[in-house]
């Protein structure tokens, strides 16, 4: 049985174009392996900076309420976007105005040696402009002579804004309850920060 000349080249054809189809194949899934492999790395850190920036805007809040300045009042209201929104600790009311968080720290960033004593939290990064950092803080006050302990949980809500800042858009903190003896306590493993930055002092 003889081949033709077409034949052969036909042939000739087809095996050229399949190794040439499997180069593109190797290579493709190569470029889509390395990006795969690449992508995660760059998001972590990305995450990383983010939680860390959110951390040190707390770290601010922390400084500045307890500096006792003469401006601390201003400094601290400053933190908080024009809609946010405080819980405050010592307050029955949600204060949802510039006004209503200033007229709030006028009374709580004045408390006489008003200190931090501890402070615990997790930052988690929900997207790249929003975070929580959540936990526990306790504060310390002079009230005639005595110092006294409030010791408390918190959530900052936190926004970037249009001048990459971090702000405040809802800040929680409420004193710690006295829990009832037949609720049982869940272990420290369940304390913990996982997937997010653990921040303390």
């Amino acid at each position: 049985m003889s081949l033709s000349k077409d034949s052969v080249t036909s042939g000739s054809l087809d095996f050229f174009n399949l190794i040439l189809n499997r180069k593109k194949l190797i290579y493709f899934v190569s470029v889509t392996a390395l990006l795969v492999a690449i992508t995660p790395i760059s998001s972590f850190a990305q995450t990383e900076k983010a939680e860390k920036e959110v951390a040190e805007t707390t770290d601010t809040w922390l400084d500045t309420v307890t500096s006792g300045s003469e401006e601390v009042v201003d400094e601290v209201v400053a933190l908080y976007a024009e809609d946010g929104l405080l819980w405050g600790t010592v307050s029955e009311q949600v204060r949802d105005t510039p006004a209503e968080i200033r007229d709030y720290f006028e009374y709580f960033a004045k408390l006489p040696e008003l200190r931090v004593s501890s402070y615990k939290g997790c930052v988690r990064m929900y997207d790249e402009n929003l975070a929580i950092n959540s936990g526990y803080y306790t504060f310390t006050y002079n009230q005639d002579g005595q110092t006294q302990e409030i010791p408390a949980r918190y959530s900052f809500t936190y926004h970037k804004d249009d001048n990459n800042k971090w702000e405040i858009i809802e800040h929680h903190s409420s004193a710690l309850p006295e829990a009832p003896e037949t609720l049982e306590t869940v272990g420290a493993k369940q304390d913990t920060c996982e997937n997010g930055l653990l921040v303390e002092r």
